[in-house]
């Protein structure tokens, strides 16, 4: 299955499988990446995707109030006025007073509508979340993982000299999934493995670690990062 990274601004998130995906409110622009692709393309355009977008509704319509009916002016004539009694319509005031109080209903629903969208955090409906629940959803958006590599003697292991950081403002995690990826020289994937990094990683803090990982055969190039963590 696919895993794709969202990019929400200011960084890469992720990677997430399209079961994911539907929980992260993405619409079809939301600019996506996943192994495979010359370039972030928008979520909409990428077929396996459609079924995990949000759809927006549309804005509501305003009303317009009809202008009011012209009346024609009365032709003078030498015929003599004669008074009448002026009767009152009933169905025309009934009707105008529907067609107030329709104007009315949608008014109300269009500013309500409007400080709905403008005025509610963006948390899909859901209650605000602390820093650290925040943080404790997604392990993998702050802990990044670096170094160097190197083969053995016999070159049939690679020594890994990494370096995990933890961008997280208030928690801890521990039991760190580093997931390694093998490369050939045509940047075509050979292999992936996982490895638990068992330690602790506070808060705004880097630890080395060290890996031995089996090399396979044609790898040109290996590359590395955090899968997953567990929370202190």
């Amino acid at each position: 299955m696919k895993k794709y990274y969202l990019h929400n601004g200011t960084e890469n998130i992720g990677p997430f499988d399209t079961d994911e995906l539907k929980t992260k409110a993405i619409t079809k622009n939301t600019e996506v990446w996943c192994e495979g692709m010359e370039d972030w393309r928008k979520a909409g355009e990428v077929d396996e995707l459609k079924n995990s977008l949000t759809v927006l509704p549309p804005p509501i319509k305003s009303f317009t109030t009809p202008p009011p009916i012209q009346s024609k002016p009365i032709q003078e004539t030498q015929q003599e006025i004669i008074p009448q009694t002026k009767k009152t319509s009933w169905g025309k005031v009934i009707a105008k007073s529907i067609v107030v109080t329709f104007l009315i209903i949608v008014a109300i629903v269009a500013i309500t509508d409007y400080i709905t969208e403008y005025n509610t955090p963006p948390y899909n409906g859901e209650s605000e979340l602390t820093i650290a629940e925040i943080e404790a959803i997604e392990p993998a958006t702050y802990l990044n993982a670096t170094g160097t590599y190197k083969p053995n003697f016999l070159g049939d292991q690679l020594k890994i000299n990494g370096i995990i950081e933890n961008k997280a403002t208030v928690t801890n995690y521990k039991d760190v999934i580093v997931e390694v990826v093998f490369y050939s020289k045509t940047q075509s994937e050979i292999a992936r493995e996982s490895y638990t990094i068992y330690d602790f990683f506070g808060p705004n803090s880097k630890k080395e670690f060290k890996l031995k990982v089996k090399n396979y055969s044609n790898v040109a190039t290996i590359g590395w990062d955090v899968a997953s963590a567990t929370v202190n």
